[in-house]
């Protein structure tokens, strides 16, 4: 078992215990700095997920990517490479 599966294992523990992760950390002896760097860890890794694209019309030849966190880049036309290499840096 690596260290990532058992800090996640730990935080979805915490999680299901009810306890604040304060006491979950003292009663485990684990440092609270290190569970919340893994928790934070956890949270980006769910959040940078794959995301579908979808692509609705290219009849106007104009094309809108949107990133998870609110970015949106307007290309003004459909260049498949050109949006691979976009999605890619999200």
């Amino acid at each position: 078992m690596t260290k990532q599966e058992k800090m996640y294992g730990l935080i979805e523990e915490q999680q299901a215990s009810g306890q604040t992760a304060k006491a979950f950390c003292q009663q485990r002896q684990i440092k609270l700095g290190t569970f919340n760097y893994w928790l934070r860890k956890k949270r980006q890794s769910s959040q940078s997920a794959f995301v579908a694209v979808d692509v609705e019309s290219r009849s106007q030849g104009k094309t809108e990517l949107i990133y998870p966190n609110g970015v949106r880049l307007r290309l003004d036309h459909f260049d498949l490479q050109q949006i691979h290499q976009l999605i890619s840096l999200g």
